[in-house]
């Protein structure tokens, strides 16, 4: 760690000292009653040399001022009357003579051969904790002495401070040091001194050394002062002239953290509250005095003193606690497993019952959708304008011409303005209008998201939705959507239509999220042909649900009892069936009321298990989200059922892919899925356990009795604080 210079309030200093070069070998005087013996170092005033005090036999170090007409003797005195009141403190170094009168001037103070704080902390950083609070404890009690006297250090730094021989910390060079009194600033070194104290106008304050005490003992623990680092420093000094180095050193200080948070050291809290107290950017929250950190220093030592009794006061009760807990653990879980299991038997039997009605009544509301596609399906009127639309030499040219998904080209431009589409996009808001009118006079009426019809090679050929949507969907291939080909999931969309052969059974899709509305959605398409031979097919006509808007299950339910539908249908990758339950309606869906949400999917091994019947309890993925505070009541576990929903009309097994059993032919359907809270189920059990912990409370009681009595003793033998080090 290098040493940090002291800011001064001009830069004279800093030119004076680069002139000095020259490293003398001859002492500059003869001093009676000394022998100097060799060069220390150089300043911008003068030379240090080390000595012997001829009567005593021990060294000291004299200071020379040989650059006289720099130096301001003023201060000078000051520093010298500062040190000469300190003279009885053990924990400042010692001035033992002054020669001002000599030529050059002098003065001479114990040498302390140990060196610096800052030497020390290159040496033997990382420093034991203990050992850095001694330090910073020695340093604090030379400080607490110096207040007393009126005195305050102001440039607080690890260079600043010596080890004598014992190890102890000497406060040293007290030339930026002002009275109580004073109100000239005095500036510090940069990270070692407060925020506030980098001002020109800056008045002395005993909280600018408590910041640096801090500063010294973060330094001790992390091996560098706080705040520091390369970036922040060449921002310091590139800031300009030392009025706007100042501002730049406050402005970095005051915005940063405490630094006691970025620490790379393990610090018990006490340490660290003693280390944020000293360090608070703002004055206000720092230590009020020396004396108020000693005591907190002298608060850790006790409490770490108390530890082993702390131990040892709590041995005894949690042995009591442990075979407490043996013991009646033991029955309380034997009562609690029979309870649960005959409650889970009642629940099953329960939820198998109300699933397949559910399921009943799901498969009714499909059929009724079914019914409605296969309605518009077989309309004169629009397969007469489909027709029309199939006919547009645009279509042609956008077939011949097929470009990538995201692309739009002139020719589906043009496409999208031609009357006859327009025209068949009419016939369908008009179709979907009846429908939406239904619905607000009656809500257990079908609720359709939109209607749409797909040509035999996939573009979208017109699309109507039953809210205010400007659409980009008109002229793109969707022959990779499973409306379209009747598949289990989606294509790549760089599939070629060629090879996509269309549905020729009424088919509901799996969840898609859609291009336009960004909403996820499932789709019932049926295919529209020329004639009733069904031998030439004119397209796809679809309606779309957003997911959670079957009526049936929109319908009130019991807060800890739902019915959850889901799309379980296989889905074959590799040539291997996976299975993967999509959500499709889930209460969450009507308390979020926004359908853009990726939908939530069961795990293929928990819907397995449930699909086998086995009675294991089930996790809602709901609950497993994160980000909404909705999500949280549908936490924990739920005892679930599981029931069949069989489409109308031919399976989606029928499209063509492996069944291999009955149990693959149910997991190729849609599922109906009752789940009750385990929680709300078991409630009863907590009676079944009352006397168990009634008497485990009575237990606690006592123990609480005893452990109180203990602590009674303990905290009396202890009551009494320590009068804090002077």
């Amino acid at each position: 760690m290098k040493p940090e210079h002291t800011q001064r309030q001009t830069d004279s200093d800093q030119s004076r000292s680069q002139q000095l070069s020259m490293r003398p070998t001859e002492s500059p005087a003869e001093l009676p009653g000394y022998e100097l013996v060799r060069h220390l170092g150089s300043g911008a005033y003068g030379e240090v040399w080390i000595g012997i005090d001829k009567n005593t036999n021990r060294q000291v170090a004299v200071k020379f001022f040989k650059h006289q007409s720099g130096v301001d003797w003023q201060l000078l005195d000051r520093e010298v009357e500062k040190l000469v009141s300190l003279a009885t403190a053990r924990h400042v170094v010692q001035l033992l003579e002054v020669g001002w009168n000599h030529e050059p001037p002098y003065y001479v103070m114990e040498y302390l051969e140990q060196g610096s704080l800052d030497e020390f902390i290159d040496d033997n950083s990382p420093i034991d904790l203990e050992l850095c609070l001694q330090v910073f404890e020695d340093i604090s009690i030379g400080m607490s002495h110096a207040h007393s006297k009126g005195i305050l250090h102001c440039d607080l730094k690890p260079a600043n401070i010596l080890l004598d021989a014992e190890g102890n910390a000497r406060l040293a060079d007290f030339g930026q040091s002002r009275l109580s009194t004073d109100q000239s600033p005095a500036l510090g070194t940069l990270f070692y001194m407060a925020p506030e104290q980098a001002d020109l106008n800056a008045v002395p304050d005993i909280r600018w050394d408590i910041y640096g005490l801090g500063a010294i003992l973060y330094t001790l623990i992390e091996g560098q002062p706080p705040y520091h680092d390369e970036q922040r420093l060449r921002e310091i000094e590139n800031a300009g002239n030392l009025e706007q180095r100042l501002n730049a050193y406050q402005s970095a200080l005051t915005g940063a953290r405490n630094p006691v948070e970025q620490m790379q050291r393990v610090c018990d809290p006490a340490l660290q509250s003693i280390l944020g107290k000293c360090l608070a950017a703002n004055s206000e929250y720092r230590f009020a005095s020396v004396s108020d950190i000693l005591s907190a220093v002298e608060q850790r030592k006790l409490a770490r003193a108390r530890r082993p009794l702390n131990i040892l006061g709590l041995f005894g009760p949690l042995l009591l606690l442990a075979l407490m807990m043996l013991f009646g653990g033991k029955w309380y879980n034997q009562a609690v497993e029979d309870a649960e299991q005959a409650v889970r038997e009642r629940v099953y039997e329960s939820n198998a019952w109300v699933s397949r009605h559910v399921a009943l009544s799901v498969e009714e509301e499909l059929r009724n959708y079914y019914q409605i596609i296969e309605f518009e399906a077989s309309q004169q009127e629009l397969q007469s304008k489909l027709r029309a639309v199939l006919a547009s030499s645009l279509l042609q040219q956008i077939r011949s011409d097929r470009q990538p998904f995201s692309t739009i080209t002139k020719n589906q431009k043009a496409f999208v303005e031609e009357q006859n589409r327009i025209a068949f996009d009419q016939y369908l808001q008009s179709r979907l209008d009846i429908y939406s009118e239904r619905v607000e006079s009656d809500d257990s009426n079908p609720k359709l998201a939109s209607l749409f019809v797909i040509g035999n090679e996939g573009e979208m050929l017109s699309i109507a939705y039953d809210e205010p949507v400007r659409t980009q969907s008109v002229g793109r291939n969707y022959s990779f959507r499973t409306y379209f080909h009747g598949k289990s999931e989606d294509l790549p969309r760089n599939t070629s239509p060629s090879n996509i052969a269309p549905i020729t059974y009424t088919h509901l899709s799996a969840a898609f999220q859609s291009t336009t509305t960004k909403r996820w959605k499932i789709a019932i398409s049926t295919p529209v042909y020329e004639d009733d031979t069904k031998q030439k097919l004119l397209g796809v006509v679809a309606l779309t649900l957003n997911l959670g808007d079957f009526s049936y299950l929109r319908s009130d339910q019991i807060e800890n009892q739902f019915a959850v539908f889901i799309d379980g249908r296989t889905q074959t990758t590799s040539n291997q069936i996976q299975v993967q339950g999509t959500i499709l309606q889930h209460p969450i869906m009507d308390e979020l009321n926004n359908p853009t949400i990726e939908p939530f999917r069961i795990g293929g091994t928990q819907l397995h298990q449930l699909l086998q019947g086995e009675k294991q309890l089930y996790t809602d993925p709901v609950g497993q989200a994160a980000g909404r505070s909705e999500y949280e009541k549908y936490q924990g576990q739920w005892i679930a059922v599981i029931e069949n929903v069989r489409l109308p009309g031919r399976s989606a097994a029928d499209s063509g892919a492996p069944i291999q059993s009955d149990v693959d032919r149910k997991k190729s359907e849609l599922l109906i899925l009752i789940q009750e809270s385990y929680e709300d189920a078991t409630t009863p059990i907590g009676e079944l356990g009352a006397k168990l912990i009634l008497e485990g409370i009575i237990t606690a009681v006592i123990l609480l009795i005893a452990v109180t009595t203990l602590w009674f003793f303990v905290l009396r033998r202890f009551s009494v604080a320590p009068a804090s080090k002077a």
